[in-house]
Order: C-alpha cells, then structure tokens, then sequence
C-alpha cells in the first residue's frame, strides 16, 4: 500500500522546473510511493532532468558542467520543489552573474559550499567529520561528511553502474554505508578518537624529544654561563633568584660606599660651615678664571664686529674704484656712442622719435646746446669726487686694521690667561681629590662588574624557562594521551549492533537477488563485514566474485534495499527515501531482466512510501498503477 506523505521521512521530489530567459518553463512533476519514470528519445533531456535535480542538492560545477553545454544556453534557471520529512522547499539554481555560487533555498540564498550543512540539518542526518584516509592513526586531517557523498549512493548515473559511487575513495564509501546503516556516529566518533590519540602520540613523541634536547643543552649552556660570569652554578629557577638576591645586595654596598666617598668630595670642595673654604684652597683663583673668561668674551665680540666692519670697508672700497674705472671708460666713448639714439624719456618714460627735428648740436631729448667737451668735463667732475671718496675709505680700512690687529692681540692674550687660570685650578682640584679616586675607581669596577653578572640571570632565566616549559609540554601530551586512551577504550553504541544492521540490509538484498538467482545472478548470498564494511558475494569480496552483467545488478539490489532502510532499521539510519537512476536498460542486462526489476522497485517504493525516479528510451510497462510515465516533450540537438 502506499504511505501517508504528510508523514514521510526523507527526501522526496515534487517537482523541476526549467527557465527560460522569456519567463517560460518546461516543468515536470513526480509522485511520491512509485516509480516514475522519464521516457524519451535521444537527447530529450532524460538524464539532464535527473542532473538538474542533482544541481539544485548543491552541485558546485558551473552549470554547463553540471547540466550541460545545450541545456544551459537553452534556460536561464532551473528550480526543483522537493520535501523534507514532509515539509516543503524550492531550491533554484540561476547562471546569472553574481549567483552561479549560490543555492537559493525558498527564497533566500546560499552559498553552494554551505548547502551540506543546511540539508544534513533538515534530513537530520549525521553531520559528521572522518579521518581523511583509510587508517584513521595515519590522516592527516579531518574532513566534512557531505550530504553530496550520500547523493552519490541514492543517484545512480551512467558512471556508477558497476561502483558504488563513481570516483569515490574507499574511506568515503565506509562512511556513506556507516551513515545509511544508522551507526556512522559511533563510527566517526571512534575514528576520530584514533585520530585524535595518533596526533597526541605524534605530539608527544615531539614533546619527548624536544624535552631530551633541552635537558642536555640547558646544563651545557647554564654552566657555560656561570664559568665565564664567575657566578655559583645554578640548577633551578629558585637558585637563579638566591643568585640574583646576592649579588643585588652586593653591588648596594658598593653603591653605597661610593655614595659616602661622592659625599667627602664634596665637602672637602665646599669647605667646613665655619669657614666656608676648602683647607688649602684659593677662591680667588676661581673670581679670576671668571673674570679672565668675561674679558675674553668681550674681546671675542669685539674682534668679530671689527672683522665685519673691516669686510664692509673693503666692499665699498671696490665699489667706488668701479665708478671710476666707469666713468673713465664713459669719457673715452663719449664720441663713440654720441649717434645712439634715446628711445625712453628718462624722467616720464614716454616713447621719444629720435627722428623729430632737432639742431645738429642740440639734445633731441631736451633741445639744449651739448657738445663732447662738455661732456667730458662732466664725467671728469665725478671722477675726481669719486677719488676723494676712496681715498676717505682707505684711511678708514687702515684704522679698522689697526683696530682689528689690536683686538686680536688682546684676545690671544686672554686665552692664554684663560688656560693658565684653568691649569692651576685642575691641579688644586686633583690635589684635593686624589686620596679620593683610587677607592672611587675601584668601587666603580666592582660596580660594572656586579651589573655584568646581572645581565646573565635573565638568560639563565630564559633557558630554565624553555625547559619548563618543554617538560609541560611533555606532561600535557602524555595527560593528553591517557585521557584519549581512556575515551577510545570506552565503546560508543547508538541503537542496534554494526553486526545485525549489516546482516537486515545484506537479506533485504539476498531478498531482491532471490529473484535472478542462476542468471543474471550468480548462485550465492551476499553479506557484509561489519568491521570494514566490505561486501562479499559467498567468501569473495563482490568485486572479485562479480561479472560486468552481475555487478549492475548487484547494485540495483543495493538501491532496492536502501528503499527499506526505515523499516527494517531504526531513525538512526539516513534514510533517503528516494532513488534515482539513469539509464538502466543500457547497462548489458537483457530488457526483461530490467523490466521486472523496475516493477519491483515500483513495489517497493509503494510499500514503502518512498520514490524512484528513472529514465529510459525503452517502451515502459504499461498497466501498472506503481509505476507513472512522463514523456519528454522535445528533443535537443547532439552536442
């Protein structure tokens, strides 16, 4: 009988539906509890129907890989309306840009890498991560579980007819079965644990021998530190602070005894309160120096001003000797540039013809009388004024001289005091320290010393700390360790055994075989090793014992018992509730053999309430109210 679907569990297809860019749609739809089935021609996009259904459940090629060249430059968009456990979702995929990456789920969008995540959360599915290789102690990572590796399983495309899934690693095969059987839980959480206890092995291995190194170079380093610093051989933190503690208090004696000997020099530079004068000492040399220093500033000064008027002097001295050479050089051109016409009134700056009459003999800028002679005698008037002016200057440049060579005598002479005055206050002032500088010197590299040493205790600190730190880290590895060998010891079962959910699901498909024993199927049983999961047929694994003709069936056996996972197991299985499967006449069976197994698997899906959605080119059964025909309403061009 067919199933209440308000009540169903798992996946099922409502319908597809695809977009053209004018808004048009070709749409399909599927019924739940049996088999429906695409029925078309060549290339009337029988496959690609099932390839837009696996699209919208998280695909994350471009759409042309994923659906195909034709059928993308044909639509715009494709949408697949499904339930989950009953309740309904529309999942659209659209090639536009901006959203080839996205999965947009009633609505709203999701990246495609995040639809995993949400559909193992609607399915209630296990959302699990696996060792990333076969030997969980060997991995190097963990890995995500997808929902797309269980699609896989349930969507049997012209690829994996004869595998379970196609290009699928081994260590994802044991899960995905783990996952439907009901106990990848238990599963994933002991692999992980052997995961997790092999990298606290491997860390520990690292800590024990970084622990080893240290150990044997902390001693080395330490000793060398305290023999070259000429400090006690330490062993422990502790020791360093002892160390530490010592000679900070010997190097605050030192301190203070230089402070106490500071103090004696300065009295003995400031003199007793009585007399207010150091014991041999004459303030008058000091009154002296100062005043020495004061004369000598001044005279300083006065030898730079001078200096400067000197320059000055000089400077306008050449100045004036150019006028002259000047105004020589004006008499001699007098008669030379006499044509030269004035083009600019000097006074108003107004352009001036010199075309305009004017006398022969007249200025044509000011019409009166010149000649050359008078020209001459005019500049001869400036030349001698000029050379009364320079011979002023030079009587003063000779004075500012004499001036200048006199305040640098005087400065000399000062400096020289300067140093004398400065060279008996230095030798009274030794004489008055001396008794003082050799403990002064003395306390000062006992001083230098003591700090030396205290530069050391933070390295040696720095080296105990490393191996502190490298035995805790030894320490934490190998709590690490015991607690993890304590966790993996304890056995993790949810529900039913491994053994007996193996042993339902082989009969369910010993069940379904029962029916082709002989031919197309060989004469033996098929049964499943819990531990690995391996299926053998007989004593063979299936792969070894199987023919080409015999694994097609083999897996439409393990489809057909998928379709029973809710009732012969518990909620602990990921029950899918839907098959999809691509071409089964065309895998080198015989026709009859795929028909009465597309009627069993109709039954099935009636028995259970679940769906299977098939193609095929072949004439369906007709007559048969578990089964329903879709034809595919065009033919696409071959690509």
């Amino acid at each position: 009988m067919t199933l209440d679907t308000s009540a169903e569990r798992g996946l099922r297809i409502s319908k597809v539906r695809l977009i053209r860019d004018s808004g048009e749609f070709d749409e399909f739809d599927f019924a739940s509890g049996m088999l429906n089935i695409l029925h078309g021609v060549r290339n009337s996009s029988k496959s690609t129907t099932l390839r837009v259904i696996d699209y919208c459940l998280g695909d994350r090629d471009s759409a042309a890989k994923a659906i195909g060249v034709a059928v993308a430059d044909a639509y715009v968009a494709v949408t697949t309306e499904l339930r989950i456990h009953g309740q309904p979702y529309e999942l659209s995929r659209s090639w536009s840009y901006g959203r080839m990456g996205k999965v947009s789920i009633n609505g709203e969008d999701l990246a495609a890498a995040d639809f995993s995540d949400w559909i193992l959360a609607a399915l209630e599915w296990p959302n699990v991560h696996i060792p990333l290789g076969l030997n969980p102690s060997t991995a190097t990572e963990l890995i995500p579980l997808s929902f797309r590796s269980t699609l896989r399983h349930i969507h049997r495309n012209e690829s994996s007819w004869i595998s379970f899934a196609h290009k699928e690693q081994e260590f994802i095969r044991r899960a995905v079965i783990s996952q439907l059987l009901g106990f990848a839980r238990p599963r994933a959480t002991e692999a992980q644990s052997q995961f997790f206890l092999a990298q606290a092995k491997r860390r520990l291995n690292e800590a024990q021998a970084v622990d080893r190194e240290v150990q044997q170079s902390t001693i080395q380093a330490v000793t060398a530190i305290c023999e070259n610093m000429n400090l006690p051989l330490v062993r422990s933190t502790a020791h360093v602070a002892d160390a530490r503690r010592e000679v900070e208090a010997t190097l605050d004696a030192v301190r203070r005894r230089q402070q106490d000997l500071t103090e004696q020099v300065r009295v003995t530079n400031s003199g007793t309160a009585e007399s207010e004068t150091p014991a041999g000492y004459d303030p008058s040399l000091t009154a002296l120096y100062s005043q020495v220093t004061r004369e000598l500033r001044q005279a300083t000064d006065e030898v730079t001003a001078l200096e400067h008027l000197h320059e000055e002097h000089i400077r306008s001295a050449s100045t004036v000797s150019g006028e002259i050479g000047r105004m020589e050089r004006l008499i001699t051109s007098v008669g030379i540039f006499d044509a030269l016409p004035v083009r600019l009134c000097p006074a108003c700056e107004q352009n001036i013809d010199p075309a305009r009459h004017h006398a022969d003999t007249a200025c044509y800028v000011c019409y009166q009388d010149v000649d050359d002679d008078q020209r001459q005698r005019r500049a001869q008037v400036e030349i001698r004024s000029l050379k009364s002016e320079l011979e002023d200057l030079d009587e003063v440049v000779s004075r500012t001289l004499t001036d200048l060579t006199d305040a640098r005598a005087l400065q000399v002479d000062l400096q020289a005091k300067q140093v004398a005055l400065a060279t008996r206050l230095n030798a009274e002032r030794a004489a008055q320290l001396a008794p003082f500088v050799a403990a002064l010197e003395e306390l000062a590299g006992q001083a230098a010393q003591l700090e030396h040493k205290l530069t050391a205790f933070p390295a040696i600190e720095a080296i105990f700390q490393r191996r502190d730190q490298a035995r805790e880290a030894l320490e934490s590895a190998q709590r690490a360790v015991s607690e993890l060998d304590t966790d993996a010891a304890t056995p993790l079962t949810i529900g039913a055994e491994p053994t007996d959910r193996c042993s339902v699901f082989a009969e369910r498909m010993n069940l379904f075989l029962e029916e082709f024993r002989g031919d197309p199927w060989v004469d033996r049983d098929v049964s499943i090793r819990d531990s690995d999961l391996t299926f053998y047929v007989g004593t063979r694994p299936w792969d070894d014992a199987l023919g080409a003709e015999a694994k097609v069936l083999f897996f439409l056996a393990y489809s057909y018992a998928t379709l029973f996972l809710q009732h012969d197991l518990d909620d602990e299985c990921a029950f899918p509730g839907l098959l999809l499967l691509d071409n089964p006449y065309q895998q080198g069976i015989e026709e009859d053999v795929v028909r009465r197994v597309l009627h069993m698997l109709a039954q099935a899906a009636s028995e259970t309430g679940t769906q299977v959605i098939s193609t095929q080119a072949a004439q369906p059964p007709a007559g048969s109210k578990t089964i329903r025909v879709i034809s595919m309403p065009r033919v696409y061009a071959a690509p």
